[in-house]
């Protein structure tokens, strides 16, 4: 294979920048329903105080929108080398349930309380640990790099779903802080916005499952032909 034929190859193997642009609409009207969720909550604290505490609403968005990213993961992304992206997702759906807000004997409880238990064991620990480590070293950090080289969209998504998750810790440092120094409605303030950033991680993360690499230009002249070729085809 001579040089050139090497740069077409490699160029038809990297998604091109342009499908981020396309994606930059739908970004842009994200932040914007975030800064308005932002907003609402940093106005009415105590009334979106109902629906953060655990088990409410805001909790119930984000368990389900990891739990469907999980599952969304185990499909997409088949392999043992990729099996960490639904792994990561399941362990924080669990992360965000907790089993004491249910009923004891409930389906649910039985479930989280057998979960916790279950990552309690030092072997299930280091399995997990494993898989996830060996997944972030074969397969995540080699293509995190190639989607910054690619500027693909679903590694924005996963950036800013990050960020989001970042200010609601800091949120929640600020207030076990200065907690003492606060009112009543400051600490429910930033309780809010730290559950409202935490459960706009979750879509985050359940929106850059599902974008995924965007198609390649071997794939794509490859559907196109399959389609030109077709029964249907005139």
């Amino acid at each position: 294979m001579n040089r050139e034929d090497e740069i077409t190859y490699e160029s038809a193997l990297c998604p091109a920048a342009k499908p981020l642009r396309a994606e930059m609409p739908w970004l842009w009207g994200a932040l914007a329903f975030l800064g308005l969720v932002l907003c609402a909550v940093a106005i009415w604290p105590v009334q979106a105080e109902a629906f953060s505490q655990e088990g409410g609403l805001i909790e119930t968005v984000s368990a389900i929108a990891l739990f469907t990213a999980s599952l969304a993961a185990l499909v997409r992304f088949p392999g043992i080398k990729r099996l960490y992206i639904g792994i990561v997702c399941l362990l924080l759906t669990e992360r965000e349930l907790e089993s004491d807000i249910y009923e004891k004997g409930s389906l649910p409880f039985l479930i989280l309380d057998g979960l916790d238990g279950l990552l309690d064991i030092t072997v299930v620990r280091i399995v997990l640990a494993i898989i996830v480590v060996g997944g972030l070293i074969w397969h995540g950090i080699p293509n995190g790099w190639r989607a910054v080289k690619a500027r693909a969209p679903f590694l924005v998504v996963f950036v800013l779903a990050g960020t989001t998750t970042v200010v609601a810790q800091g949120l929640e440092a600020i207030s076990s802080a200065y907690s003492a120094e606060m009112s009543v409605n400051m600490i429910a303030r930033l309780f809010v916005m730290e559950e409202a950033l935490e459960m706009f991680f979750s879509i985050g993360i359940l929106a850059s499952v599902l974008i995924g690499w965007p198609k390649t230009r071997i794939e794509e002249t490859s559907n196109d032909t399959y389609i030109r070729s077709g029964p249907d085809a005139g």
